[in-house]
């Protein structure tokens, strides 16, 4: 029979096991960080899985390195702390592992397709304007068809909605998607496209999260609408599409329009517009009765215009006709007297013009004896010599 053991006997008993055993150093242990606290740049925090959780010790790491929930591959050496009773796995390195190391590839392959300009290719603002067949690119099993039909229908129960079955998960399920791209963007029927699926974890979604993908997506001609997963979910298929939608319900939403809210603004449109044509009407006739009596009135008041002008004209008319008459009556008598004292008239009663030198003589006292003359009667001129003059007294 063995003899007992003190506690600090047993304790370095088992210290010296794990020291000694080779198998316990350089170990690789995967698990999800618990736990998770800082004393003066030293780390503790456990591994765990479903059934089990490992205590673990990293020295002098940064606080940004690791984080709660993270999922890692630790590498390190078990070692018993006998003090405590408790054995510690004292982590020397860590790097994510799982769903850590598929986030980390997909942050990369992000950054790396953003800035390749790869996700500027599609603009926001594709969504056709017209939308009456969608495809649909997703499992022919599940809910997700079901989804985004129930809601696009009961909005708008005549789209059509085509679906093209593809795996959604696990190997080969790229290719299907892809395959479904190029078969509905030859399809000149077909308005947008929708990629769709449940919510998963990454590891579910990775067929969402490749490059190819993502370089397909953006060769297609038509507007594609990303659905996939959760609202929290993100994939490399949302950046790449024309639109992210947060689950295929909301991208069933998106594409159809609600014809009954749409009937009912026609219909209060169309109230509106009766309304304003009534009021209009009813405005234009007041307006037109209006200018009816101010017409009315307007002719009255042209017609007592008219009525007094034409008095006016008549008036003036006899006033002018007076006129003219009395300037007639005085016309005549300056034309009698013009025509007594016309010069021809007093030749044609026998009279007669005396010029000398071309003038005009008047008195014999301008007339010398011998004197050159010319008498003008009415029918013609004597040249004539002045023999003799008598200039009478008076």
């Amino acid at each position: 029979m063995l003899k007992p053991l003190s506690v600090s006997e047993i304790s370095n008993y088992i210290t010296k096991i794990f020291e000694a055993e080779e198998l316990l150093k350089n170990v690789k242990i995967y698990g999800e960080v618990s736990g998770l606290s800082y004393v003066r740049g030293n780390m503790y925090f456990n591994l765990k899985d479903e059934q089990a959780l490992m205590p673990c010790i990293m020295f002098g790491v940064s606080a940004l390195q690791i984080k709660e929930g993270d999922q890692i591959m630790a590498t390190g050496n078990l070692r018993y702390y006998g003090k405590m009773g408790k054995l510690n796995f004292y982590v020397t390195s860590a790097m994510p592992y799982g769903s850590g190391l598929l986030y980390q590839k997909f942050i990369e392959l992000k950054n790396k397709l953003e800035k390749e300009g790869v996700f500027n290719v599609k603009s926001q603002d594709e969504l056709p304007t017209i939308i009456n067949n969608i495809g649909v690119i997703t499992s022919k099993t599940g809910a997700v068809v079901h989804d985004i039909e129930t809601v696009a229908h009961r909005r708008n129960p005549k789209l059509n909605i085509f679906v093209y079955p593809a795996k959604v998960q696990g190997d080969g399920a790229e290719q299907t998607i892809i395959n479904g791209l190029k078969y509905f963007d030859k399809q000149k029927d077909i308005d947008v496209i929708i990629i769709a699926r449940g919510g998963g974890s990454i590891e579910d979604l990775q067929p969402f999260n490749t490059e190819i993908l993502a370089r397909e997506i953006v060769k297609v001609s038509k507007c594609v609408i990303s659905a996939v997963g959760h609202e929290t979910d993100f994939t490399i298929c949302d950046f790449a599409s024309s639109i992210r939608t947060a689950t295929p319900s909301v991208a069933g939403e998106l594409v159809s329009k609600d014809i009954y809210s749409t009937l009912d603004k026609i219909n209060n449109n169309i109230g509106k517009i009766k309304f304003l044509m009534f009021h209009l009407l009813d405005k234009n006739f007041e307006k037109l009765e209006k200018n009816l009596k101010i017409k009315n009135i307007f002719s009255q008041k042209l017609l007592l215009k008219q009525t007094k002008f034409l008095q006016n004209i008549n008036n003036l008319s006899s006033v002018g006709s007076k006129i003219f008459a009395e300037k007639e009556n005085q016309l005549m008598l300056f034309q009698s007297k013009l025509t007594l004292l016309n010069p021809t008239e007093i030749l044609n009663k026998g009279w007669a013009k005396v010029y000398k030198d071309g003038h005009n003589i008047d008195s014999v006292k301008y007339i010398e004896t011998g004197a050159q003359l010319k008498i003008e009667l009415k029918d013609g001129i004597i040249e004539a010599t002045a023999k003799q003059k008598t200039q009478r007294e008076g």
